[in-house]
Order: C-alpha cells, then structure tokens, then sequence
C-alpha cells in the first residue's frame, strides 16, 4: 500500500469522527479540506478504502440529487460509535497497514480476535473486543 493510501485511511477515521456519519462524496470533499492530503482518491477507490476498515460501518442510506436532477440512494458512512467513545481511541482501531512504525511497533496480537491492534493502556484485549465482546 502507498503511503498516500495510508495517509487517507488515518485521516478518513478522524473526518468521520469529527462529522459523523457522512456518504463518500462528503468524505471526498472533507479529505480536499484537510491539511496532509494532497490526492483524493476516486470515487470507487474511496469506496474500497472505507470498506477496508473494520471500524468503519454502514449506517444507513441518504437520498442524493446529481447536476442533472436524478436521485439515488448513497451509503453513510460513520465509525463503530459503539467502540470509539472519543477521538483520542482511534489509534486503538487502526489496522497495521494504517500505523505509523512507532505504532506498528506498540501493536501486539488480540488474543481473543487474532487483530493486530494497539491496545488500551491497562488492557491486555483489543478495544473492539474490550467493548463488544464483553
């Protein structure tokens, strides 16, 4: 994976943390306004990259209108609220693929889901697993 491609999955997770749940076309945009960012990727290649994150879900579908009027239903997409309280856990989400070499470094293997994950301080599971699985 390139680095640019690493560089949008870290900042796709803290857009959708900051504005909620949002359609890829929002996130595109969101991604041309942040600073570090300097391609936006197309549409499908937006796509594959939300859909590569297990924190990333699909929350629901909006009704969206095109320059020339027709109407179609886009997916929203938003983090797992449910194991992201705040915006400081995100680094507990990210995929290896996605870390810095000093988070790569700080990752260990979950044990009762086999991901590779920075842990929780205190914690010797996964944030995913120390909130769902519990």
């Amino acid at each position: 994976m390139s680095a640019t491609n690493r560089r949008v999955r870290r900042a796709i997770l803290e857009i959708l943390w900051e504005g909620g749940p949002m359609t890829k076309e929002d996130v595109a945009v969101a991604l041309g306004e942040k600073k570090g960012v300097n391609h936006i990727p197309s549409p499908h290649s937006l796509s594959a990259l939300l859909c590569k994150s297990h924190s990333v879900i699909t929350v629901g579908k909006r009704k969206v209108e095109n320059i020339l009027g027709h109407r179609s239903s886009h997916a929203l997409y938003d983090l797992d609220r449910e194991v992201v309280l705040s915006k400081d856990e995100i680094k507990f989400i990210r995929e290896p693929s996605t870390m810095t070499p000093t988070e790569r470094r700080q990752a260990k293997k979950c044990i009762a889901c086999g991901r590779t994950r920075i842990f929780p301080p205190e914690s010797d599971e996964c944030l995913h697993c120390g909130r769902i699985c519990v």
